[in-house]
């Protein structure tokens, strides 16, 4: 059965379209049949992989709009066996625009139907926030991954997603926490390491054992429309985002 993982986090600047990129492209490397769905109005993880959201003919905005012609009439293919459900700018407007739409929080779900058996894993990437894409994002997944900042005030946003997941169970009874991954983690620091060691105490084994570095080269790379194993392979984010996607097929 196909995996369809929605990476959550209410707060911003945690490494979550970081994580979409190179974990797919790190699952694509194994062989895997991956899609990326952006659904973030910024369209970050769409430019990441090289693409210009102003020059594409149809993206996520048309399929929440079109649920019914499926994800198939945006998705592009954007590396071997990664392909990529694009965002742009307008899905701002769509946000307000579907509010009162009939089943709003099903479209994603939806449109995903005709082309899941196509792909082993799907990751999506919603905004930072519990808005309605994040609400589609969790409606269609079967788990959530959700990157966490280690710095002080990271654990205290996870009981309100925990929450929100809560509350979508009676949409979508599969969904549960797949896992935690730390993020921007220095182990140079105290204070690095207290929250993890924190993180770990009060999730337990649904932390990854994986922990995403802080790396210059990380934050690089999108800029430059590539995945870290593009830009910098033996960098320590590279070596982390395979360490995470090896932790990611074993717990199927």
């Amino acid at each position: 059965m196909t995996r369809i993982i929605a990476l959550a986090n209410q707060k911003g600047g945690v490494g979550k379209t970081t994580t979409t990129l190179n974990l797919g492209a790190a699952l694509a490397q194994r062989e895997q049949r991956v899609l990326l769905v952006d659904l973030d109005p910024q369209s970050n993880l769409t430019t990441a992989l090289g693409l210009n959201p102003y020059q594409l003919a149809r993206t996520a905005y048309d399929v929440l709009h079109n649920p019914q012609h499926g994800a198939a009439i945006a998705i592009q293919s954007v590396r071997d066996r990664l392909d990529l459900l694009p965002s742009t700018l307008d899905m701002a407007a769509a946000e307000m625009e579907l509010s009162s739409a009939v089943g709003r929080e099903l479209l994603l779900r939806k449109a995903l139907t005709s082309v899941r058996t196509q792909y082993d894993i799907i990751l999506i990437d919603p905004p930072p926030s519990l808005g309605l894409f994040t609400l589609n994002a969790l409606v269609a997944a079967t788990e959530v991954l959700i990157p966490l900042q280690v710095e002080i005030f990271a654990l205290q946003g996870m009981g309100r997603l925990q929450k929100t997941i809560d509350l979508i169970h009676d949409l979508n009874p599969v969904l549960h926490v797949g896992g935690v991954l730390c993020t921007m983690v220095d182990q140079r620091t105290s204070l690095s390491t207290g929250i993890e060691a924190q993180a770990r105490e009060l999730f337990g084994d649904v932390v990854y054992t994986t922990v995403i570095p802080q790396n210059v080269r990380l934050a690089e790379s999108p800029g430059m429309g590539k995945t870290i194993f593009e830009y910098a392979p033996t960098s320590s984010g590279a070596q982390a985002y395979a360490a995470l996607a090896e932790e990611v097929m074993n717990a199927r």
